[in-house]
């Protein structure tokens, strides 16, 4: 068996690399959406990105390089509070994932251990935008109901609250916005999927 701290520490990388992966998607949507438009397919970001979610480097293989000139509210320091969001939406759902992976003994306390490391990684819930909790999806998920769409709700609460130019109602802005509706929920599925495939292989960690 192996060692249950570097299970644990595993499965949060996993979901960290996931969350870095889909934040840096974002805003390579963001920076082809100025004049590079024409010159790169949109579809080759969501493919890149897709083929390993827990690789935020990936998006190099495209020939770019985030340009902190054309990103511009995405390059700052604030805009790096959307990454500890997408962290946290990521992990408060780790109840699901455990409810999909019947084939594992994996416990209920192990599975908070990993959510107590992507929290030392760093979480924001600015204003309670995320209206989900670990303590919520806990609940819903012994009570064996559906569970909820994952979607970009408070993406798009965060832009128009917190953002400035991105704030703006123009064509690269609504670009961006119907990347994230999409990417959002390509990204969280894939990451489940990932999940329920880690705790089954390893059983009890």
């Amino acid at each position: 068996m192996a060692d249950e701290d570097a299970i644990v520490q595993k499965i949060a990388d996993i979901i960290d690399n996931a969350s870095e992966s889909l934040f840096e998607a974002i805003r390579y949507c963001y920076m082809i959406a100025d004049e590079d438009f024409y010159n790169i397919s949109v579809k080759d970001i969501f493919k890149i990105g897709l083929v390993d979610i827990t690789n935020p480097d990936c998006f190099r293989h495209l020939g770019l390089e985030l340009d902190p000139a054309k990103i511009g509210e995405m390059g700052e320091n604030k805009f790096r509070e959307v990454l500890e969001i997408i962290r946290y939406c990521f992990a408060v759902r780790l109840p699901f994932a455990k409810r999909d992976a019947p084939e594992s003994d994996i416990r209920e306390s192990q599975i908070k251990q990993v959510y107590d490391v992507l929290a030392d990684y760093g979480f924001s819930n600015p204003d309670g935008i995320v209206v989900e909790s670990y303590k919520s999806t806990s609940w819903l998920a012994k009570t064996k109901k559906p569970e909820p769409q994952f979607d970009t709700e408070w993406f798009r609460s965060w832009i128009y609250t917190y953002g400035h130019d991105l704030a703006a109602i123009n064509n690269r802005n609504m670009f961006v916005l119907g990347c994230a509706d999409a990417l959002f929920p390509l990204y969280y599925s894939s990451l489940k999927e990932r999940l329920v495939r880690e705790f089954n292989k390893y059983g009890t960690v």
